[in-house]
C-alpha cells in the first residue's frame, strides 16, 4: 500500500492523471457536439483541446493556490 501511495505522489504520475482526465473531457466535449450538432470535431481538433484544457485547469490550480482560493 505504501507503494502505491508513492507512486501517486509522484508530481510526473499526478500530471499524467490530470492531463488524461482533461483529454477524457475533451472526448465528452466532442462527443456532446456530435450529439447536438453536425460539426464534425476531428480527433486532432479533440487532441487540441484536452491540451488545452489541460494547460487551462493547471493555470487555474496555479491561481488557485497563490491566492489561497
Amino acid at each position: 500500500m505504501e507503494i502505491i501511495k508513492k507512486i501517486f505522489a509522484n508530481n510526473r504520475v499526478k500530471s499524467f492523471l490530470w492531463r488524461s482526465g482533461m483529454m477524457f473531457i475533451a472526448g465528452i466535449f466532442a462527443v456532446l457536439v456530435d450529439v447536438i450538432g453536425d460539426i464534425g470535431l476531428s480527433g486532432q481538433t479533440v487532441v487540441i483541446l484536452g491540451l488545452v484544457f489541460g494547460e487551462l485547469s493547471k493555470a487555474f490550480a496555479n491561481f488557485a493556490k497563490e491566492n489561497k482560493v
